[in-house]
């Protein structure tokens, strides 16, 4: 399992912290990523090569992270934790282009975002609900 305990800012204030695991006898191989103050794709470019640096820190401590960027199909399971959007395609969508070894500056998780064959996701807002 691979983690960023610390997190950096992203905004405001708060910090993203990610945990990754990688299932490699899964068929295809898994990837899971918790996500802790996830930018959504609006957010200006620096952010989300920030999230790809933090993403990449996170995956390397995986079993696969010799191995990166991923370059065989994968399936990808996500939970955002306090994303900056409640949108889950804009979060996703910033976390494809975080993830793809073709956008971006390199290095990159997956060789081509076009080799993750599944996705299923959620969000999760901790805390109070409003009232």
């Amino acid at each position: 399992m691979g983690s960023l305990p610390a997190g950096r800012p992203i905004k405001g204030g708060d910090t993203m912290k990610i945990i990754a695991k990688y299932h490699a006898l899964y068929d295809p191989p898994l990837l899971q990523l918790w996500i802790h103050d996830a930018p959504h794709r609006r957010m200006h470019i620096k952010v989300i090569q920030r999230y790809r640096k933090d993403l990449y820190e996170a995956v390397r401590h995986t079993s696969i992270g010799r191995s990166l960027p991923i370059n065989h199909p994968i399936e990808l399971e996500v939970l955002f934790s306090n994303p900056s959007t409640p949108d889950l395609g804009n979060a996703y969508l910033a976390l494809e282009q975080a993830l793809d070894d073709c956008t971006l500056t390199k290095p990159g998780i997956v060789k081509d975002d076009s080799l993750i064959q599944k996705v299923v996701m959620a969000k999760y807002f901790p805390g109070d609900p409003k009232k």
